[in-house]
């Protein structure tokens, strides 16, 4: 009954920053959407979500191994702050040398991967979002595994207001190098905020705490490899996911060499996932709980949770979904425009990956959490290999149509793989 209550309670805080955040999600498409164009807004898009895949990755794998980690000790701060030591060490070095490396080779994947050199200053400019992104997710992490879902609620609802003023104010005055400007700023502001809420309201700011008699046994050792276990699985996962959900624009982007069809299979993409940036709270709390209860033993806490969850996804896609379908039209204008008028036909195509896609993502961080980050990495590069096949033969003949269709079937086969398994895993006697 306690688990319920602090699991009901932790979603409806974390559900109103996600509320708040995605607010902010779709204020800043509409108004990018009408201040670029279709166009411009198709160039934006090409590039932040190419550079959204790395900075994913990289803000994520360390720090998702560290926040499981903290989890399975977040009783012992000594062991919570060695833990945290060392991921920051390790994230630091990564940071630094991914931005390099995407700054340098920004020539060439501009020409060879997205086929279009005059975007190669906009890959450059994106760089920047790498740090300031990992910076921000290092310590959403952090507060994630000790459960301070308030500190998390706190965070989320920043980042939305600071991306709304920072990325609309700037593409307002700047345009399109303004807009990816406040992209970089953005998560830096929301760093502060996390900076400040560990100094000021927790007042556990020990990155590289002070050596004592005390601490200085456990402080120094906790070993590195414990992480790397569990963040070189993720990180696989994650990469795999990453480009699952965002391999759509590349390949529109390679096969039809328009940034129109770009932007409008992004803005159409962006209203059918409205279920699955509603219920994305949901994972962060999964994460942590299913961790502590596998690390406890609490396999029938986890079974009977595990029931619940199933039955609120299916309670809640299904409805949304049918609104999605019968208000395409009128949502696409409401939020992006006339000029997007032909996203809302894309819509409909894309059920497949409005109700399974959001399922997959759900039940992938129970597994996660669990430990078992193979199952989910592994369906998911099935269904890359999938769709990039399906894309290739069909994209030129049929357009952003059949990358819609393909996208709406590869993710039901990813829902339906996993929930398969999911109920032989946790479910079964």
């Amino acid at each position: 009954m306690k688990i319920k209550k602090t699991l009901t309670f932790s979603f409806l805080l974390l559900l109103t920053a996600e509320f708040i955040y995605n607010v902010s999600g779709y204020a800043i498409k509409s108004g990018l959407g009408r201040t670029l164009g279709v166009e411009m807004y198709g160039r934006y898009t090409t590039v932040i979500t190419f550079v959204t895949m790395v900075i994913i990755v990289v803000g994520r794998s360390i720090p998702s191994a560290m926040a499981k980690r903290i989890s399975e000790n977040k009783n012992n701060f000594s062991i919570v702050q060695s833990i945290k030591k060392t991921a920051a060490q390790m994230q630091f070095f990564i940071i630094i040398s991914l931005t390099a490396i995407f700054y340098l080779l920004a020539p060439f994947s501009a020409k060879y991967f997205l086929k279009d050199e005059t975007l190669t200053p906009l890959v450059q400019l994106s760089s920047l979002i790498i740090p300031t992104f990992a910076l921000s997710s290092f310590h959403v992490l952090y507060f994630n595994g000790l459960k301070r879902f308030g500190a998390m609620t706190a965070l989320k609802t920043s980042r939305g207001i600071f991306r709304m003023l920072w990325i609309i104010g700037l593409a307002y005055s700047f345009k399109l190098s303004g807009a990816f400007w406040g992209a970089i700023l953005a998560p830096l502001s929301v760093f502060l905020v996390a900076i400040f809420i560990e100094i000021f309201i927790y007042k556990d700011f020990k990155l590289f705490p002070k050596k004592t008699k005390k601490s200085l046994e456990v402080v120094e050792k906790y070993p590195w490899q414990s992480i790397i276990s569990y963040a070189k699985v993720f990180v696989l996962f994650t990469l795999f996911y990453e480009f699952f959900v965002r391999m759509d624009i590349y390949l529109i982007k390679i096969f039809l060499k328009n940034d129109y069809f770009v932007g409008i299979y992004d803005s159409a993409m962006t209203v059918s996932l409205i279920p699955y940036y509603l219920i994305f709270a949901l994972t962060f709390i999964l994460f942590p709980t299913i961790s502590n209860l596998k690390s406890n033993g609490n396999h029938a806490k986890i079974k009977k949770l595990v029931k619940k969850i199933i039955i609120l996804l299916f309670a809640t896609l299904i409805p949304i979904s049918v609104i999605l379908v019968f208000f395409s039209d009128l949502l696409i204008n409401l939020l992006y425009g006339n000029e997007f008028y032909d996203a809302g036909n894309l819509i409909p195509l894309m059920l497949g990956g409005t109700i399974f896609g959001t399922i997959f993502f759900v039940l992938a961080s129970i597994w996660n959490g669990a430990g078992y980050t193979k199952t989910p990495a592994i369906i998911t590069f099935f269904a890359i290999i999938l769709s990039v096949t399906l894309n290739y033969i069909f994209i030129p003949a049929y357009g952003i149509s059949a990358t819609a269709i393909i996208f709406s079937a590869t993710s039901s086969f990813m829902g339906i793989s996993l929930l398969t398994l999911t109920y032989f895993k946790f479910l079964g006697d």
